[in-house]
This record gives structure tokens, C-alpha cells and sequence, in this order.
């Protein structure tokens, strides 16, 4: 699979694109005037405790406090007292919190419409080849890692280890690295907890004391060093960034290059803006003529896969399966490209046969394998569902590019033309007579007042105007001058 990861900045934001075998698969956008929340470590304060909801809620110096479940905490550590007395440690339960209390959290996930960021006290710092975790005694290696590969960076890790508090979970990228460099990212990763805990214990909360690298910083980290992509820029700064970064961590600086093309930009040419407004819109084509319907409610995401113009050539089966498996691909790259994330629910077109229903999930599985993000995915339910889960991190697309309609307030429909012609109807029979006012509504509601004006039969005196940039449920009632009845 051929990788590219286009950036390209300017004075607003920094946009990053994933294009893998020449389609985007990941949009990334942050303004220039804020950074990434996810992954930064806070001295916060409790600012709420809510024990029926086993959560807490705690200040870090945001707009919203951040969200603490009992499901995301560690041991909780005083600050007043020693890092090396585990019994110091308090367990992990919101009953354990007091109200002011100073506590050291972490950012898993950044605030999503009027909910404050997600917050944890399992901290973890993000290296290359491995994630140290200063208040777990664990060394766990990547599940895509197998055989005497895993085994050797278990052991290798293990006997590194023993000069180092806290625990290490090897990442794939560590596979075949020499061990002098796994020992040179412990080393690092042991001396920057260091560092924060020093901070976190002079400091008054709420307090950052952790910046988590920036976008250019993370997808670099995250996305290339995974495979064998390159970076492609149209920002000379950037590349240069790109290219010590690599340096510093034993890569090849020159799968950094420069787009240097006046005639059209880098997003144009890989025809970014496009895809991203076709991701904008609930309905996606599939090459067949078949598609998928993409639904997000505040509960879940719903997608269903329709055979469209596509008939297939052989048996109702074979269609349904044909389809199913072209849309599978299609799903996972729109649920990357969108940054879905929680439950979501896929409702293929209906196969008796139990082969393709087994072929259909595996698809699913081994596409995903290409999605950073944590999934699960159960078999096909008895009504033709697949159910599966997707780790949120981030905001999805659509809340980052769009707004709520401030007509229909975000559901998607508003009152019938007609519903407004009585309430019009209603306004002008609650005048005093004569009854000379001028009626603004939306065309579409002055249209249907015309054509039934028969039947509404407006009193004497009105008049009535359309206007084509109006809220299609508002209207306005005016009195009419002399010179103007």
C-alpha cells in the first residue's frame, strides 16, 4: 500500500491528509492559534464529585471542566507525598477525591459539543518504539507482533526495565529495532516523568505540564514511521521540521519532499477539498453504482448499504454479497476519513449464505487493520447487523467543518408551508380592522398562500412579499403607509 502524508500550513491552521493508494483516508485540521488537547497532562482541580455517576468533574483551565469516570483512574497520587512509597498510592475511586483537591490527569479525548474533555489518571507518554506508564508494573508488546520477534522485545524490555519505576507497552514500529535504541527511548521516556512530576508537584492548579506534540509532531510519530509512506509539503519550515524529526529517531530524512508547483496547490492536486465535501454528505456512491447512507445521532452512528443502480448478473445472493463486499472497504475509509467513533451500527443487504457472511466480517477485520484507532467488531446479528465499536479520540468531521442549521436546529427538517400560512393567518386576524399590512415570508410560504387563496382567503388590505434569504419558518408583519395600499 503506497502511503503519502500531504501537509500544508498557513497563517489560519495546519491541514494534514493521508492518502493511501492514491484516495484520502484521514483529514486532519488545527488552527494556528491553538494546539491538540489529546495526550497533555494537567494539575488539575476537583471541582465536583458525583458518586451515583461514579465521575468527578475537574478543572484544567479549558472553557468545561474535564470528565473523570471511575473507569479511566489509576492509582491517584498525592502530591505532598513520596513517588517512591507505593503505599501512598490511594485507589482508584471517586470516593477517594475530595472536592479542591489537586490531582494529575490526562487528556484522552477532546471536548465534543457541550461535553468537557475526557480525562484520566492512567497517564502514559507516547514514544517511538514504546508507551511508558510511570504507575503500572506491566510490559506488554503489540499484538501485531508476533512469534520470536515479540519475544525478543519482551525480553529485552523486561531486562531494561529493572533500572526503571512504572511500565512499558512495546509499539509496532519497535519491531527489529536494536536494543541500544529501545534503552535510549526508556531512558528518555523515565527522564521526561521525571521532569513532569517535578512540575506537577510546584504548581498551582489548574496547570498544564505537558504539551503533547503538535499536529506535524504526531502524525509524523503516529502515521509514517509505521510504513514506508513519505511526507509532502508545500511549507519549506515544515519540511525541515519533518526531516530532524526522522533524523532524531534513526529514519530516512529523505522521505521528506517539498511541492514546489505553482500552478495548482498540493490539497487541489490530490483533489483533497473534494473528498472532503463529498464526506460532508450523508450518501456515498460505490464504483458498482450500489452506496452507503451515513446517519450520526448523539447515540450512535447508523449505516446502511443499498444495491443502488447495481443489479449484478447472476443470483440475488451474489448481488448482495458483491455489494456488501465492495462496501466494506468503502465503510472503514469513510469512518476514518469522518473520525467516527463510538457505537456504530451497518446494516448490510441481506445474505442467507453462512460463507459470505463469515467472508464479509473478515473483510471488515482486515481493512480495519489499517485504522489507528482501537475497533471491535461482533459477527452478523440474525437481522443482517454488524454491530462494532470505534475508539474517539477526536471531533468528528462534520462537527468540525459545519455548524447546527440555526433553522431547524440541526434536525434536518422544518415546519410546513402551510403550518406557517396559518400562523400568518392567525397573526393577521388578530389585528384591529382595517387590516393594511404587508406580509414577508419565505417564497415557499407566499407561493402556497397564493395558490390557496381561495381557500385561506386573506382579509382586504394585505399584501404579500417573498424574500429568498429568510428562515423559512419566520415571517414579519408591517403596516402599510397610505401611498403604499
Amino acid at each position: 500500500m503506497k502511503q503519502e502524508l500531504l501537509v500544508t500550513r498557513d497563517r489560519w491552521q495546519t491541514r494534514i491528509a493521508v492518502i493511501e493508494d492514491g484516495r484520502l483516508t484521514e483529514f486532519q485540521q488545527e488552527p494556528s492559534h491553538l494546539d491538540g488537547l489529546v495526550g497533555n497532562l494537567y494539575v488539575g482541580k476537583v471541582s465536583r464529585i458525583l458518586p451515583g455517576m461514579e465521575s468527578a468533574f475537574v478543572s484544567i483551565g479549558l472553557d468545561r471542566d474535564g470528565f473523570l469516570f471511575e473507569g479511566d483512574m489509576g492509582p491517584l497520587k498525592l502530591f505532598d507525598e513520596e513517588f517512591s512509597d507505593p503505599s501512598k498510592f490511594r485507589n482508584p475511586t471517586v470516593k477517594n477525591l475530595r472536592e479542591g483537591e489537586r490531582i494529575l490527569v490526562q487528556v484522552t479525548k477532546e471536548p465534543m459539543g457541550p461535553k468537557g474533555a475526557r480525562l484520566s489518571t492512567q497517564i502514559s507518554l507516547p514514544g517511538h518504539y514504546m508507551v511508558y506508564m510511570p504507575f503500572l508494573d506491566h510490559v506488554g508488546v503489540s499484538r501485531r507482533i508476533s512469534g520470536d520477534e515479540r519475544r525478543r522485545l519482551k525480553e529485552t524490555v523486561r531486562r531494561y526495565k529493572g533500572g526503571f519505576p512504572g511500565g512499558f507497552i512495546v509499539r509496532t514500529a519497535a519491531e527489529g529495532a536494536d536494543e541500544a535504541d529501545l534503552g535510549a527511548e526508556m531512558q528518555a521516556l523515565t527522564d521526561l516523568w521525571s521532569l513532569v512530576w517535578l512540575k506537577s508537584a510546584h504548581c498551582e492548579a489548574p496547570f498544564l505540564v505537558h504539551q503533547e506534540a503538535d499536529l506535524v509532531g504526531r502524525s509524523v510519530r503516529e502515521i509514517l514511521l509505521k510504513g514506508d509512506g513519505t511526507v509532502l509539503t508545500d511549507d519549506p519550515d515544515v519540511a525541515s521540521r519533518c526531516r530532524e524529526l526522522l533524523s532524531s529517531l534513526g529514519d530516512n530524512p529523505g522521505r521528506v519532499r517539498t511541492w514546489d508547483d505553482r500552478r495548482v496547490s498540493l490539497f487541489e492536486h490530490y483533489h483533497v477539498q473534494e473528498e472532503i465535501e463529498k464526506a460532508l454528505r450523508p450518501r456515498v456512491w460505490l464504483p458498482s453504482g450500489g452506496c452507503i447512507v451515513l446517519q450520526s445521532t448523539e447515540a450512535l452512528v447508523a449505516i446502511d448499504v443499498n444495491s443502488g443502480r447495481f443489479t449484478g448478473k447472476r443470483s440475488l445472493e451474489d448481488t448482495a454479497f458483491a455489494i456488501n463486499m465492495e462496501a466494506a472497504e468503502e465503510i472503514v475509509r469513510q469512518i476514518r476519513l469522518r473520525s467516527l467513533g463510538g457505537i456504530i451500527v451497518i446494516d448490510f443487504i441481506d445474505m442467507t449464505k453462512k460463507s459470505h457472511r463469515e467472508a464479509l466480517v473478515a473483510k471488515l477485520n482486515e481493512v480495519l487493520k489499517r485504522d489507528r484507532a482501537k475497533s471491535r467488531i461482533l459477527a452478523i446479528s440474525e437481522f443482517g447487523l454488524v454491530e462494532m465499536t470505534r475508539k474517539r479520540s477526536h471531533r468528528n468531521l462534520e462537527r468540525v467543518m459545519t455548524s447546527v442549521c440555526p433553522c431547524c436546529e440541526g434536525r434536518g427538517r422544518v415546519q410546513a408551508p402551510w403550518i406557517i400560512a396559518q400562523r400568518i393567518l392567525e397573526a393577521v386576524d388578530a389585528l384591529p380592522a382595517p387590516r393594511n399590512v404587508l406580509v414577508t415570508a419565505a417564497q415557499e410560504v407566499i407561493r402556497y398562500i397564493k395558490e390557496n387563496d381561495e381557500y385561506l382567503r386573506l382579509p382586504e388590505g394585505v399584501r404579500l412579499e417573498a424574500m429568498a434569504l429568510v428562515n423559512p419558518t419566520s415571517f414579519s408583519l408591517k403596516p402599510l403607509r397610505k401611498g403604499e395600499r
